[in-house]
């Protein structure tokens, strides 16, 4: 009877462990999601990039991830230079070449922080976190 009690008690657990862990997952898409929104549209030509060491696989497939140093500039802007990390598969790979023009948006409260908006291309969520708890 006491093995039963155990047995409901971890998977009682395990469910909570799952509903806490998805809605904060949801929360954080969000936040996410509206940072982007909130974005300025702009502009980036492709100064150079090299391998940032992490790869994996995501949305749209296996990705390379490469540190961009990158030519920003929109109306509101002089151009600068930004440098991040973008997840690069290889539908994308084409687009960041030196010399290519890409869509991206410039992050509103960190003008570092561009958000590639060509397919193929995305913002590396896991190194710019690794990178801030580093600091």
């Amino acid at each position: 009877m006491i093995e039963v009690l155990i047995i409901l008690g971890i998977v009682a657990a395990i469910v909570i462990f799952f509903m806490y862990a998805s809605k904060s997952g949801a929360k954080m898409l969000a936040e996410r999601e509206a940072k982007i929104a909130r974005a300025e549209k702009a502009k980036a030509i492709v100064i150079g990039s090299h391998a940032a060491g992490i790869r994996g696989t995501g949305s749209g497939g296996q990705y390379q991830g490469y540190e961009m140093t990158l030519e920003v500039s929109n109306s509101y802007k002089e151009p600068y230079r930004a440098v991040c990390v973008w997840e690069v598969y290889p539908m994308g790979a084409p687009k960041v070449q030196n010399g290519m023009e890409v869509n991206v948006k410039i992050d509103a409260e960190d003008d570092q922080i561009i958000y590639p908006m060509d397919q193929g291309l995305a913002l590396s969520w896991n190194y710019l976190m690794m990178h801030k708890r580093k600091k």
